[in-house]
């Protein structure tokens, strides 16, 4: 009897073994697909970071203007394709991918702040070799406003789109808490694949537009892709989910250099980061320039592109 009862309970938990074991299968089988869709933009350059291989969309000619994107999953340079070629008909436009994203490296451990506006630096100092005007959104605003407070003399001048840290702050110990199921295998794998899908991926990016039929399948479709793509996605999932990478940069821009000029903007449908905290914004500094656009959320370059193109052309002038 005793030995029948053994059979079964090994063989129950061989039969659950091999469950696991095909479920990690297909994981691995989504992810691989999800990278074939992937190809690389024609125009990108790789810079070779101490850190690893960080990639690049360098265009035009001119003063140097680096664009840093937002932090959601999926996010890249691609982000600024509606206004970069008439940026790159006045500027020499340098559009990166943040470690973590697009056809950059992917660190094994989540970024900071403090990280990333390092990685800005390096980045001025060996590729640039001057300083820049930078134009940069949400958690990408805020490694501008912690590389302006760590080296300003980077920065000639900035546009901030609403950046995260002023309302925010760091990340709580409450955020944090799920960092280690994320980045678990097959539970973890099982949340990240399950919210990088074309489904949550919509949902998310209908969050972050005001106007809803703006989200393309087509859009839906290569965040949701590209939030798959490389070997440590994953990661970089859990970094955003528990913001990981947040900064409080209220001290930041309450302290940016007199010789910066600064521009403020925000989306005044911003469901993500209100614009009661653009106002607050306005009572930090006694100068610089606020612009706040009506009828558009998270991503006023992508949802309203070309009144955000107008409004940067003529601050950079």
């Amino acid at each position: 009897m005793k030995k029948k009862w053994l059979c079964r309970f090994l063989g129950f938990f061989a039969a659950c073994g091999a469950a696991l074991a095909g479920f990690a299968g297909i994981q691995r089988l989504l992810l691989f697909l999800a990278q074939k869709k992937d190809s690389p933009v024609p125009f990108e350059e790789q810079f070779r970071s101490s850190q690893g291989e960080i990639a690049c969309r360098s265009m035009g000619h001119g003063r140097p203007l680096l664009l840093v994107h937002s932090m959601m999953p999926g996010a890249s340079s691609a982000e600024w394709e509606p206004v970069l070629d008439a940026l790159a008909e006045h500027y020499h436009v340098y559009a990166i991918d943040l470690p973590g994203f697009g056809h950059s490296f992917r660190p094994e451990k989540p970024w900071t702040a403090y990280q990333y506006a390092n990685l800005l630096h390096e980045f001025i100092q060996d590729a640039v070799r001057r300083p820049v005007c930078a134009v940069a959104a949400n958690g990408g605003a805020d490694f501008v406003l912690t590389l302006s407070l760590l080296f300003p003399e980077d920065i000639r001048r900035m546009a901030l789109i609403s950046p995260e840290g002023l309302g925010r702050g760091f990340a709580t110990p409450e955020d944090t808490k799920p960092l280690p199921f994320l980045l678990s295998p097959i539970a973890g794998t099982q949340k990240f694949l399950t919210d990088t899908s074309k489904g949550k991926t919509r949902e998310r990016l209908e969050n972050a537009f005001f106007a809803k039929e703006k989200v393309t399948p087509e859009l839906t479709a290569r965040y949701s892709n590209a939030a798959r793509t490389g070997a440590h996605a994953q990661t970089a999932f859990a970094g955003i989910q528990t913001r990981f990478y947040a900064a409080d940069t209220r001290r930041a821009f309450q302290t940016i250099p007199a010789s910066v000029p600064f521009l403020l903007i925000w989306g005044e449908g911003n469901a993500e980061n209100p614009v009661s905290v653009f106002h607050e914004a306005e009572k930090m500094q006694d100068r610089g320039a606020f612009l706040l656009f009506e009828e558009t959320g998270v991503l006023p370059h992508l949802e309203n592109s070309q009144g955000f193109l107008q409004n940067i052309m003529d601050f950079l002038k």
